[in-house]
């Protein structure tokens, strides 16, 4: 049962924390939180690209894409930013603020983090590989039993660094206002002077 304890105080923090403890568990929790949503992200982008074989280039501005990839990707972030806003909210931010305007907002600081990262930054990424190696980014670079591991995946793995580090800046300034925050520090000092005050 003290196990338990630990974990529930990992999790989501409480008030034995110092505030170099509650910093620290706020970053783990984070970077734990950034995992399992770029698991969903990976998970769904792997999951979409098995299941639907189907493709179509575009060209838009005389820019040529594959539309599967870039339908996926959506599909992708649309989970991954669910999964990510009620992780954030629970375990590494501790809101008590406005569900809709947070998520509005947290669905608003994704959709440049998708439009520059997700969608610029991968198609960037794929037009490099594809200029310097001249190998499809659909390429197997190694195989794991029967599943191919392309080029694109990891292309996708390395993306997810940089996104997970933006949106965590973004949540930060723009999504969980401080004033929302749980802050056991301060409902101490309310409840000792409050004792105080009855005495």
């Amino acid at each position: 049962m003290e196990n338990m304890g630990i974990i529930k105080t990992i999790v989501f923090g409480d008030k034995s924390l110092t505030e170099k403890q509650e910093k620290n568990r706020k970053l783990f929790m984070y970077l734990v939180s950034g995992g399992l949503t770029t698991a969903v992200n990976w998970g769904c982008f792997v999951l979409f690209d098995l299941i639907v074989k189907a493709d179509m280039t575009v060209t838009l501005f005389g820019f040529s894409f594959s539309l599967k990839t870039a339908i996926n990707q959506t599909v992708c972030w649309v989970l991954a930013v669910l999964v990510a806003y009620f992780l954030n909210r629970i375990t590494v931010f501790r809101s008590k603020g406005k569900v809709f305007r947070e998520l509005v907002a947290f669905f608003g600081a994704r959709i440049v983090s998708f439009l520059v990262l997700e969608l610029g930054f991968m198609y960037l990424m794929i037009w490099i590989c594809q200029s310097i190696t001249k190998v499809p980014v659909s390429s197997a670079m190694t195989y794991f039993g029967s599943f191919a591991f392309t080029y694109e995946y990891l292309l996708k793995l390395i993306n997810s660094v940089f996104i997970v580090i933006t949106n965590y800046l973004m949540s930060k300034m723009m999504v969980f206002k401080k004033k929302d925050l749980i802050d056991y520090k301060a409902e101490d000092k309310t409840s000792s002077g409050k004792a105080e005050a009855d005495v």
